[in-house]
């Protein structure tokens, strides 16, 4: 009786029972064999996890307390991908469960969107009912990311039922049992990897399309937290002054360095701006006076002006010898040249009209109809009956996937055929001098032109077809469940 081949180290080429198996290489190596070194690494407080580096592998916090732990490594690849051959047998039905789960992974990313487009809604409302006026274009761009992520829902539903297809008819040539030799291992560990790679493209190709929508919804983000600033000084001086009913809020800018026509000199105080007037409230609390304002109806231009000795300055000409000096840093100033040439203007592109049109936009987005499909795919994927031959995978043909072909793509082909016939005996009449050069020449390149033309449309309706290999599916959810209809 000879030595199992199996069973056999790939370094010292001798035979052994106990082996470890290398995810990376797929090689098979003795304990002898197999390279251990010690390695400083980090002890994570939160799930008593030791990982290489400082940052844990399992929550992704950062760790502090130090740590040695000793490492196989493959002596072939240098891999630390080790495993017990025995382990990993045994361990194939969850690690299959494990990849497959790995799709929901994209519905995640969905979530995290949905979270943080239902949080920007509800602070931009609460904005509004505070009456600013500032950035209408808040409310479109909102609306315009809803449609988008509901198309984009709609188009992962399709990608779902494909990427399902693949991993189906990958996942159908898998044998789990215990007798497994370490070249039917390799396979199967491959066709695992496969699977996990159609899971994580998945989610990729979700984060992909989510990647401009996103961009989107965080300059908004930004937008709501300044108007949330703006209303914070807003609140803080509400005792004192408080703009009119008919009066919408735009901005309001601390410590500013403001002089009136009356003053001697510039004091420091906070600008409010609302679309009717600009208050100016002094900072120290040992002057009285009230609050100053000043219609923005009186103003007639804002120009900048500039020194070596006070360096930028903003000035707001109400007349000729009537002027406002405000003196602040240049983002600042840039800012309010901004927001007065659009008071001036009186542009409604950047004031908005209705404060309260936003009551009636939904915080929440809906994807349940995604959800329960990627569950009762999982659940499907998950329950597919495994062969239990004992055959070598090498050994076990491989169904090709087979295209389950549209109406289009069938009509197609036989007019491809039909053409491609007619050609063939235009050569053939030729050839037997039934008909003449000049009819044979003209004949051929309409002949020609057809055949290149149905080529290119069939090409056309085979890669937009999405019916790729989707008929075992639909008939292994028939036999499963042969009460109800699966749907794609």
């Amino acid at each position: 009786m000879g030595y199992d081949s199996n069973k056999k180290c790939l370094k010292c080429y001798q035979y052994n029972d106990y082996l470890y198996y290398c995810e990376d290489c797929g090689g098979t190596f003795c304990t002898g064999c197999i390279v251990s070194e010690k390695t400083d690494c980090t002890y994570c407080n939160e799930c008593a996890h030791i990982s290489i580096g400082n940052k844990c592998e399992i929550c992704g916090k950062i760790n502090h307390l130090t740590a040695e732990k000793t490492l196989k490594r493959c002596p072939m690849c240098s891999s630390i991908k080790i495993k017990d051959s025995k382990r990993k047998i045994d361990g194939l039905t969850e690690e299959f469960s494990s990849n497959v789960n790995l799709l929901s992974s994209g519905l995640d990313t969905i979530k995290a969107f949905a979270s943080k487009y239902s949080e920007i809604v509800t602070q931009a409302k609460h904005m509004r009912r505070e009456r600013f006026g500032l950035y209408p274009n808040i409310e479109g761009n909102l609306l315009r990311i809803q449609d988008l992520f509901y198309e984009i829902i709609q188009r992962a539903s399709e990608i779902l039922d494909k990427v399902s297809q693949h991993i189906y008819q990958d996942a159908r040539t898998l044998i789990f049992n215990q007798n497994i030799s370490v070249s039917k291992l390799r396979g199967i560990d491959k066709t695992l990897k496969i699977i996990k790679t159609h899971a994580l493209s998945y989610s990729n190709i979700l984060t992909d399309y989510l990647s401009d929508p996103l961009n989107e919804l965080e300059d908004i983000e930004v937008k709501v937290k300044e108007l949330k600033l703006y209303s914070e000084l807003f609140d803080n001086v509400i005792e004192k002054f408080e703009p009119e009913i008919y009066e919408l809020k735009i901005a309001a800018f601390p410590n500013i360095k403001m002089a009136f026509p009356s003053d001697n000199r510039k004091k420091v105080g906070t600008l409010f701006i609302t679309n009717k007037k600009i208050y100016f409230l002094l900072k120290s609390k040992l002057i009285s006076k009230k609050v100053k304002s000043v219609p923005i109806s009186m103003i007639k231009d804002v120009e900048t002006k500039s020194n070596i000795f006070t360096g930028n300055q903003l000035f707001i000409n109400m007349s000729e010898k009537n002027l406002i000096k405000i003196k602040c840093p240049d983002d600042i100033i840039t800012k309010l040249k901004f927001i007065f040439g659009i008071l001036f203007n009186e542009n409604e592109n950047y004031i908005i009209t209705d404060p309260y049109m936003m009551e009636n936009y939904r915080a929440g987005l809906n994807f349940s109809h995604l959800k329960d499909k990627l569950d009762k795919r999982i659940k499907d994927l998950k329950e597919i009956p495994f062969s239990p031959s004992t055959q070598q995978l090498r050994e076990r043909p491989i169904e090709p996937r087979r295209q389950v072909e549209s109406e289009e793509v069938m009509n197609l082909k036989i007019e491809l055929k039909a053409a491609k016939d007619t050609l063939r005996e235009l050569i053939k009449a030729f050839n037997d001098r039934s008909i003449t050069p000049e009819v044979y020449f003209s004949r051929r390149e309409k002949t020609t032109q057809k055949i290149y033309m149905i080529e290119q449309q069939l090409k056309e309706a085979q890669y937009t077809s999405l019916d790729f290999g989707f008929t075992d599916l639909l008939r292994y959810y028939s036999d499963k469940h042969p009460d109800r209809h699966p749907t794609r």
